[in-house]
């Protein structure tokens, strides 16, 4: 373990303050990753206090003869032992897969044998509907008018809803089959709400459509094809390998208390064999630099494989999914950049007047970003292995960008420490609990029980300070764990002062809710991620184990029978779906007012 030992805002300062000139580098004609380079990231992975880098850029020779130049770029540690990051050392590349799967799709559209046995043709404005049993949405005409573009490109009217996916004995197949309980908040094409839930939708086709698993699909027409030999999807088989990545965290680190935490290997990789499948199609790839530079090479050859010159994906589909439908973001952020769209799996922009094509991931533990220039032949790849590595591997991003090109560079180093410091200022922002708070409409004591959502399931919440009822078994033993007696301990946490709810959450990322109590019905809402149960599940030593998520995100209303319908639950707000961008607010209280609402059974 790392401990970051000056204070987060003193460090922001001292990045701020760091003046790094540009001198034109001089190396030889091709160079992509020079000496220079090297060292303005090796000072960077310094600067931030990160834990390793890995690093690609292709580009293809514009003389006759066409080859491709990739080099790579290694920096800092893979494992928790200290071994170095090398270009075949595995990430998880999170939502840079989502590529692959749009792939696939437009390999399904382009399969006449399958076209023949369906008698008709999949296309990309398919309803979902008429081609998986499962598919089914709270609103009706959402669900009979979503296409499979508006799945690809985030139109659906579905916000995130991350946390009601999770790993079920029906596997994808269930998992759809409770999106008609999903709230959405927005219309039908009406404006971008990213959502992986959709994407993992579309990786149930080649199993209805094939018998074949999503799996095996891509690694029978992308990964193997193109030579990417330690791409999987499996954790079991990267763990074997000994290759993968540690993602690092930032155990207890609490913005809103001002505690940078301890930097901390995430070990082992936080889904387990098997909880994996559930996210395959919408970030599940574990891959290296160097195979990710033969996967950007085919698409800036148009689908060709960049040795062979064989079709890997017909060009047509190539150009299909890197096409602009939504708009993510209609301004631009920095005066360098241009609005963005959004294809399938892709966003698209410009940068200093060169168009760009893009996704960016971001995994527990892992931040990726893969870029290409397809009008200059050119792929920059930067795979991070920090929780905090953002803005780190955008630095570096930008950096190698501006040398390919000949640009004097930006001083993005400045430009993400002013933007993290305003986003901490922020979040410190908060409107302190009243003293004395007012108390709920029902005592404490009977907010417990057993309440249950259609799609995220059942939780139960335990009153850590039940003292005239005394607490059931299962709360007690629930409370006297390690890790819900480290969460009890944190910052946010007083088990004299705040009453607080403990509630059980094995959810995407997610182990333990803590409510904290603000004023009346209203409680704070902590969605807590900890390794500590599969460490000790697995055998590993005491300690070292990984609590993050302590900052408050949410916040919950108890509503305890007051609606027309009498009904008593937990209404949890303030983004707990995960909306893209400003839509309609919930109009009502209580439980109209949810974005998710979890009722007694």
């Amino acid at each position: 373990m790392v401990r970051l030992l000056v204070p987060l805002l003193s460090l922001i300062t001292r990045v701020c303050a760091i003046q790094i000139p540009f001198q034109r580098p001089q190396f030889s004609k091709g160079t992509l990753i020079t000496p220079e380079i090297d060292t303005f990231v090796n000072s960077q992975l310094s600067l931030w206090n990160s834990s390793g880098l890995s690093v690609a850029v292709v580009r293809q020779d514009t003389s006759a003869s066409g080859t491709w130049n990739i080099e790579f770029g290694s920096y800092g540690t893979a494992q928790a032992d200290g071994s170095p990051v090398t270009p075949d050392t595995l990430f998880a590349i999170a939502s840079n897969s989502k590529l692959f799967l749009s792939i696939s799709v437009g390999l399904l559209i382009k399969n006449e044998s399958l076209a023949a046995a369906r008698g008709e043709k999949l296309r990309w404005d398919t309803k979902i509907k008429d081609v998986l049993p499962e598919w089914g949405l709270m609103d009706e005409d959402m669900q009979n008018g979503v296409m499979i573009q508006d799945m690809l490109s985030h139109r659906t009217g579905l916000p995130r809803h991350d946390y009601s996916a999770f790993t079920r004995e029906g596997g994808v197949s269930e998992m759809i089959s409770t999106m008609r309980f999903l709230r959405p908040s927005a219309e039908l094409r009406e404006r971008y709400q990213y959502n992986n839930l959709m994407y993992e939708t579309l990786s149930h086709l080649p199993p209805t459509l094939l018998n074949q698993t999503y799996e095996s699909y891509i690694t029978e027409h992308l990964f193997s094809p193109l030579g990417m030999a330690s791409s999987t999807y499996s954790v079991a088989e990267a763990e074997e390998r000994g290759t993968l990545a540690h993602g690092f965290h930032w155990d207890m680190q609490d913005y809103l208390f001002g505690l940078n935490g301890t930097r901390t290997a995430t070990v082992p990789y936080f889904h387990r064999p098997g909880e994996e499948k559930i996210w395959a199609g919408a970030g599940g790839v574990l891959t290296s630099a160097r195979d990710l530079s033969v996967w950007v090479a085919m698409l800036l050859n148009n689908g060709r494989h960049p040795s062979t010159n064989e079709t890997v994906v017909p060009e047509d589909v190539v150009e299909h999914v890197a096409l602009g439908v939504s708009v993510q973001r209609g301004k631009a952020t920095y005066p360098e950049l241009s609005p963005k769209v959004y294809g399938c799996g892709q966003d698209r922009y410009s940068y200093r007047g060169y168009e760009l094509i893009e996704h960016g991931g971001s995994n527990p533990g892992f931040k990726t970003q893969v870029t290409r220039f397809p009008n200059n032949n050119l792929g920059v790849i930067v795979l991070s292995n920090d929780e905090n590595g953002n803005s780190l591997m955008e630095t570096v991003k930008w950096r190698i960008i501006d040398h390919v090109f000949d640009l004097e560079p930006i001083d993005w180093t400045k430009r993400y420490a002013d933007s993290l410091a305003k986003n901490i200022r922020e979040n410190q922002a908060v409107t302190p609990r009243p003293s004395p708070a007012v108390l709920p409409s029902a005592p404490f004591s009977t907010m417990e029980g057993t309440f249950s959502h259609g799609a995220y399931g059942p939780f139960q919440p335990c009153f850590v300070q039940s003292k005239s009822t005394g607490l059931s078994a299962a709360c007690t033993a629930l409370i006297n764990t390690p890790v819900v007696q480290r969460i009890l301990g944190s910052s946010g946490s007083s088990k004299d002062s705040i009453p607080t709810f403990i509630v059980p959450f094995k959810r995407w990322f997610s182990t333990h809710l803590r409510f904290a109590h603000f004023a009346g019905n209203t409680f704070n809402v902590s969605l807590i991620w900890s390794n500590a149960e599969a460490r000790k599940a697995e055998g590993y030593p005491e300690g070292g184990d990984v609590l993050v998520g302590l900052d408050d995100r949410y916040e919950v209303e108890w509503v305890g029978g007051t609606d027309a319908d009498g009904e008593e639950g937990w209404a949890f707000k303030g983004n707990f779906w995960g909306k893209e961008g400003d839509v309609r607010p919930l109009e009502g209280v209580g439980k109209d007012a949810a974005e998710v609402w979890f009722g007694r059974v």
